[in-house]
């Protein structure tokens, strides 16, 4: 996959705070470049193209002169007057949100091009918890599958139901984020599929249980939007495009889409029936998908006693 160069002009400090995080936290996407004088800059440049530069907001008018830049985005310590056409983002706030913020810069802007989708080996286990019927407690056994592997592994949660609890349950979310969840990944993977993996890096949130998360969809509509190919699309980016070791889709919906991510997966997790009608709904999804050619799908199911049956 092809990576991005990013290159900070910065003070030495900021640029080796920025540098190991940048180090401590490896990322598919991006090469780091840190320079310290215009000069390095220009000369660093003159051998090859630089994608991003990062640099304060004194040294924005010597950066602008120079050639073999795509993007300059000025780092400002809160007192930047918008003298240039430069994005700016706010610098004493952690790395992790700086490189959010160039993630989503990258996404909307044409002029830098994105990444071509190619097949390659899935690193990821996918992982998909679903219910036949309602109140099982799958989407608390969902959050709680991730905490308790998110101490030996790099866990992403991605909530695909049509009406969600999460972010009320998390009591920290305000309508706006909505959109920028994936609702706003269903348009990346139907519309621009080749920023998809800078958008997913700029949306992603950091839960307290040490686990990665994508917020809802805010309609659920957005989520029957998805075709199979889509949701194929989405699921080669995730599993071989970033740094996760396991993902975990709390899938409340069926669709064509649903489908062809419980043929994607690698285990699919349903509850224990309780009681006859939940046995007759059980086999009846099964039957779904024996009729879909789904045969080695039922292979994949583990079914789990699930405490708690509420969410």
């Amino acid at each position: 996959m092809k990576r991005m160069l990013l290159a900070v002009l910065a003070d030495e400090m900021y640029s080796a705070r920025f540098s190991d995080y940048i180090n401590h936290h490896k990322s598919m996407l991006i090469d780091l470049v840190t320079f310290t004088s215009i000069n390095s800059v220009e000369e660093y440049a003159g051998h090859g193209m630089i994608d991003i530069l990062l640099v304060n907001d004194g040294m924005a008018d010597e950066a602008g002169r120079l050639n073999n830049i795509k993007k300059i985005i000025i780092l400002s310590d809160g007192s930047y007057t918008g003298q240039h056409e430069y994005p700016v983002i706010f610098r004493y706030q952690p790395a992790a949100h700086v490189l959010k913020e160039i993630f989503a810069q990258i996404a909307e802007d044409d002029n830098i091009p994105g990444i071509p989708l190619i097949h390659t080996p899935k690193q990821a286990e996918l992982i998909v918890v679903y219910s036949p019927y309602g109140g099982s407690g799958v989407s608390t056994y969902a959050r709680n599958l991730c905490a308790g592997m998110a101490g030996s592994n790099n866990v992403l949660y991605i909530n695909l139901e049509i009406f969600d609890s999460f972010a009320e349950y998390e009591n920290n979310t305000d309508n706006r984020e909505y959109i920028c969840g994936m609702s706003e990944a269903v348009y990346y993977i139907k519309q621009r599929k080749d920023k998809l993996v800078f958008k997913l890096s700029s949306i992603i949130k950091h839960h307290k249980d040490g686990y990665n998360y994508i917020l809802p969809a805010e309609d659920y509509r957005d989520l029957y939007s998805i075709s199979p190919k889509d949701m194929e699309c989405f699921t080669d980016i995730l599993a071989s495009g970033m740094m996760y070791d396991k993902i975990v889709f709390d899938v409340g919906y069926i669709h064509a889409s649903s489908l062809k991510l419980f043929q994607t997966c690698d285990l699919l997790i349903l509850p224990e029936a309780s009681g006859q009608v939940q046995e007759n709904k059980q086999h009846s999804f099964e039957r779904l998908l024996i009729r879909n050619g789904m045969d080695k799908v039922i292979q994949n199911i583990q079914y789990i006693a699930m405490e708690g049956r509420c969410t």
